[in-house]
């Protein structure tokens, strides 16, 4: 039942998409300066009730036998092979129109990272279903989402258009190569 919103990518935007605004968030972290360092990206964005974290993050859940859920991962190859139609599966590309008009894998159908929530109705729960944003952080999520709302078999595109374009699948998506987020301008800029 868990959100996956990798603190890798644009942490705080992607949490306010997606989590409602008095929602109690319990954070998976390794340790406690990443849970403080994470809760202080939410409450940049109005999410203020994070009352604990768990320490050790997935491991330490898994070290005492609590149950676990999964999300494959297939690679640029896999990927490659759904878009030929080798795999019977929806693609669904979380990323923003902008950036699906830009570049976009054929017959992938576009629904926003944050649309999911509501708009996973217009996808068959009972079809495999893969997804794909520009590095892998927003289908991560939409994965997570996805699951949630009881879809079964769900995949997320390792990497995502970056990596599908490294490996030669795809020409550059030209908005995929440009990091995004405050906390990555922060960083080249302080």
């Amino acid at each position: 039942g868990a959100l996956h919103v990798d603190f890798g990518g644009n942490f705080a935007t992607f949490c306010g998409w997606v989590i409602e605004p008095n929602a109690q968030i319990y954070l998976v972290a390794g340790n406690p300066i990443q849970a403080q360092e994470a809760t202080v990206w939410l409450r940049r964005v109005g999410l203020d009730a994070s009352p604990g974290y768990l320490d050790g993050a997935m491991f330490a859940w898994s070290k005492v036998g609590l149950p676990t859920a999964h999300i494959r991962q297939l690679d640029a190859e896999e990927v490659n092979a759904a878009a030929r139609g080798e795999m019977k599966m929806a693609i669904v590309d979380v990323r923003a129109p902008s950036e699906f008009a830009q570049q976009h894998i054929q017959n992938a159908i576009n629904i926003p990272a944050p649309e999911l929530r509501t708009r996973f109705k217009e996808l068959d729960p009972k079809l495999p279903t893969l997804l794909i944003c520009g590095t892998g952080h927003r289908s991560s999520l939409g994965a997570s989402l996805l699951k949630q709302r009881g879809f079964e078999d769900v995949y997320n595109a390792a990497g995502g258009m970056s990596g599908y374009a490294a490996a030669g699948f795809s020409p550059e998506c030209p908005v995929c190569v440009v990091p995004h987020g405050p906390r990555f301008i922060e960083k080249k800029i302080g």
